[in-house]
């Protein structure tokens, strides 16, 4: 009598067991599709933005940002052509504006003293 029940018990687990490893290989099987098909999902709704946004800066934008683009470079180059420029002058002339700007450095220091003639 328990030797019948036991042998319904064991078969029972056992079926149930494969159940459910077949039901969890499904759940899995079906999250994996999920997952892809989420992921092209957002793949082909990025790809659609991504031309919309390519169409209005290719009519409304791409003219101004190339203009802007092409007067940065030109006012890039301009003033590193003039810092280089200003960087030789000053090389060449270091000695003049180092004997200028002690000049200026005394007058300036002057008015800030008080100069007195010692009575002997």
């Amino acid at each position: 009598m328990l030797i019948p029940a036991l042998s319904a018990i064991e078969t029972i687990a056992t079926y149930g067991a494969k159940t459910y490893a077949l039901a969890s290989e499904v759940f899995t099987v079906g999250f994996i599709l999920w997952t892809i098909n989420f992921m092209s999902n957002m793949i082909e709704k990025t790809y659609k933005a991504g031309i919309i946004c390519g169409k209005f800066y290719r009519t409304n934008l791409h003219s101004h940002v190339k203009n802007a683009s092409i007067a940065t470079l030109a006012f890039l180059i301009v003033l590193a052509q003039l810092f280089y420029e200003g960087c030789k002058l000053v090389y060449t002339n270091r000695n003049e504006i180092l004997e200028n700007l002690n000049n200026f450095r005394n007058e300036v220091g002057s008015y800030f003293t008080y100069n007195y003639v010692y009575a002997v």
